[in-house]
């Protein structure tokens, strides 16, 4: 039941941050991205865009994956957005943004955690 409650409240609080970023990076002017270091700014516009719309996608399922019969869309999701961390991390690093490099490996334990905490099979 702790588990449960743990996970459910790490995946609400992830899938508003990445809501909140997705959304941004796929509506926000590019002029507003650079202002607040975008790393998709470094892609191509419409890769750039394609990442803000699946981490908006990851996090409708992060919260999804809380209903018993989803639980793995939640581990799922949150291994994409690892992948994701991970690439913007590496973005990061390799344009001298090392300032934003402890909100990635934050975010990725977090979503670790999650992945952890998700069932490892479909419960009914």
């Amino acid at each position: 039941m702790v588990r449960r409650i743990v996970r459910a409240a790490l995946a609400l609080l992830l899938a508003a941050f990445f809501l909140f970023v997705g959304w941004y990076k796929t509506f926000a002017p590019i002029a507003d991205l650079a202002r607040y270091h975008a790393w998709t700014l470094f892609l191509p516009l419409w890769a750039g865009r394609l990442v803000g719309g699946s981490e908006m996608a990851c996090a409708l399922a992060l919260v999804a994956g809380q209903w018993p019969p989803l639980g793995r869309l939640a581990r799922a999701s949150a291994l994409i957005l690892i992948v994701n961390q991970i690439a913007a991390a590496a973005v990061h690093f390799r344009h001298g943004e090392t300032a934003a490099l402890p909100q990635n490996a934050v975010l990725i334990t977090l979503l670790a955690l999650v992945a952890w905490l998700a069932p490892a099979r479909q419960q009914s």
